[in-house]
């Protein structure tokens, strides 16, 4: 296996070569510049992620099968794909987002400067994945933006949980609801701050963003700061403790999530998940059974359904269990694995039949 990056500071290991070429991401060089010694090796199948620069992957497609990843809503200008809480677009990418960006605020931004070079990118992306083999997405919800941009060639291979597994203990004696991730506009953190003020309960925040700053101010402007503890950054390790720890782990997006990786890393150390009914949450998150659902950007909603899970223990638990048991049996690197190899087949067998017909 050979890797293209930026830079390597990991190095090569056993059976994984790694080829850093500074140029990878400057459009004005020649692919042959950008690509660099990674070129002088034959392959069977090439695998892009969130790379999508028409000239290197139609480049690449004349050497091998292309197979390209796509990580979030990649042909969206804005990237996050929503209008307003829980109100995914369905728009393909075109001239229409124009006056949405503007009029209806999708943009989610107060400096329109860069949206002209958003929207490129996103007419690149289009193109590049139009053309290959095969796109992969890791949920329904990345999977339905591809269909709907007339990406025809597409599969799915549902994520597995990235962090060691913690059991934490004493669930029964404590009242802990945690979230995980980037603190920016989107993952909602405000709402579930918004929501302590009606809930009994420590609330940890894990995670570093340019939200941080004003979350911290909305805590103590709403009287909440003593029950809300913000950790920072964490190691997987440090990470995989909170969630275990955890009575109940909240995700609370404003934005449908590409997928929601976190909550299946909850479940795997068997606690329960609130979370937001909106994007990839229900590719892994059954409501009533392994967590609940709520409307995005609904404090009280989200305070009501947290308070209703911390007074029960035994439903945490009960929870916890099945959602533990999802994800050992639909969400394992085995599984993951077994849909890429079926992904690399089918792109073989579509870039073989092309080649020998033309």
């Amino acid at each position: 296996m050979h890797v293209v990056a930026v830079r390597s500071e990991m190095g090569s290991s056993p059976g994984v070569t790694v080829h850093a070429s500074s140029a990878l991401f400057r459009s004005a060089e020649p692919p042959e510049q950008r690509l660099g010694s990674a070129l002088a090796h034959d392959y069977s199948v090439i695998h892009t992620h969130q790379f999508d620069d028409p000239s290197v992957t139609a480049y690449l497609q004349r050497r091998a099968p292309l197979v390209s990843s796509v990580h979030g809503f990649s042909l969206c200008t804005s990237g996050v794909h929503y209008f307003g809480p829980g109100q995914e677009c369905q728009r393909a990418h075109g001239p229409g987002c124009i006056p949405n960006l503007i009029a209806r605020g999708c943009a989610h931004t107060r400096d329109p400067r860069w949206l002209p070079h958003g929207y490129r990118r996103s007419t690149a992306a289009r193109t590049s994945l139009r053309s290959a083999d095969l796109a992969i997405s890791y949920s329904r919800t990345i999977d339905r933006h591809l269909k709907a941009n007339g990406i025809s060639r597409r599969a799915i291979a549902p994520l597995f949980s990235t962090v060691p597994v913690v059991h934490g203990s004493g669930h029964e004696n404590r009242r802990r609801v945690v979230f995980a991730g980037r603190l920016v506009r989107p993952k909602g953190a405000d709402v579930l701050i918004r929501a302590a003020r009606d809930v009994d309960a420590e609330f940890v925040i894990c995670g570093t963003g340019r939200e941080l700053d004003p979350l911290r101010r909305l805590a103590s402007r709403l009287r909440v700061s003593e029950r809300v503890s913000f950790t920072g950054w964490l190691t997987p390790q440090e990470l995989a403790r909170e969630l275990g720890e955890a009575s109940v782990v909240a995700i609370p997006s404003l934005w449908p999530e590409p997928f929601g990786l976190v909550g299946i890393e909850a479940l795997a150390a068997g606690r329960p998940v609130v979370a937001s009914a909106t994007g990839g949450v229900g590719d892994w998150l059954e409501h009533e059974r392994t967590g609940l659902c709520v409307p995005a950007g609904d404090a009280r909603a989200l305070a009501r359904s947290l308070s209703e899970l911390l007074a029960d223990p035994a439903r945490q638990a009960a929870m916890g269990a099945a959602g533990s048991r999802d994800v050992a049996q639909r969400f394992t690197e085995r599984h993951h694995v077994e849909a890429l190899l079926a992904a690399y087949d089918a792109a073989r067998q579509r870039w073989e039949e092309h080649h020998d017909s033309s």
